[in-house]
């Protein structure tokens, strides 16, 4: 018995620490520009300097944060826009509700004289690839110190002079900067207050589930055996032949 007991608080120990499944991690969110200026890096740096600056009123989608930067992606690969992905300060958006289309502006320049695309917004950075007139250039954004460009020309990222493209014509978002609408309220407080009771009764049901198991196994394993109903016959005396029964030893 005392066995049985051992085994029983070792199957519960079990259930009891058994992991439960935990609710999935929250994912990411959107973040709407809501002020000039605001940098698109290339690292989680103050040390860096911003790519391009974002268009005002637009969106952003930020995947995760690091150390108050926020890990974000422009377009999705479509329309000429490849995907490109970087870094903006937290502290310079404001996070919203799902925005309404267009989430980012896909603006594309034509190319008025020829050029060169550069690594950096400076004539004299590093020379990319030749520019030729009359192309497409896919728009970014501006470089912070104004006068350069940051576009996508033959699968090539770099800058280029503002005064060899097309201005970019952007409107603002649809969506005019104020409040985000509040999100409705549940339908009662026991709606809201429901999810952690479902969560306790979960765990309740996962260890029951492992305990009854173990506790039938265990009583089966260790119940002594029944003798089909009979009781035992006593030893059988010395003194009695093979032809006496315990009937004819109470008539002695």
């Amino acid at each position: 018995m005392k066995k049985a007991l051992e085994i029983l608080c070792i199957c519960c120990l079990f259930a009891a620490s058994a992991p439960i499944p935990a609710a999935a991690a929250a994912g990411g969110g959107w973040y709407r520009v809501t002020d000039d200026g605001v940098g698109f890096y290339s690292q989680p740096s103050d040390a860096s300097d911003a790519l391009f600056t974002l268009e005002k009123t637009y969106y952003i989608y930020a995947s995760a944060e690091t150390g108050g930067y926020l890990e974000v992606s422009l377009f999705d690969n479509t329309g000429g826009f490849a995907r490109i992905s970087g870094y903006v300060k937290a502290a310079d958006v404001e996070e919203s509700l799902t925005p309404a289309e267009p989430v980012y502006p896909t603006e594309t320049l034509t190319v008025t004289a020829g050029t060169v695309l550069k690594s950096g917004a400076d004539p004299s950075s590093a020379d990319i690839a030749a520019v030729v007139s009359g192309r497409t250039a896919y728009y970014y954004g501006e470089a912070p110190s104004g006068g350069w460009y940051y576009v996508r020309y033959d699968n090539a990222f770099g800058y280029i002079s503002a005064g060899c493209v097309s201005a970019p014509d952007i409107a603002p978002h649809p969506t005019p900067i104020g409040p985000e609408p509040e999100p409705e309220p549940p339908a009662d407080d026991d709606q809201q207050t429901a999810a952690p009771a479902d969560t306790s009764t979960g765990e309740i049901i996962l260890i029951v589930l492992i305990c009854v198991p173990a506790v039938v196994i265990v009583l089966l394993l260790f119940m002594p055996q029944k003798n089909g109903g009979k009781k035992p016959r006593p030893p059988r005396p010395k003194y009695m032949s093979d032809n006496d029964t315990f009937d004819d030893l109470d008539l002695l």
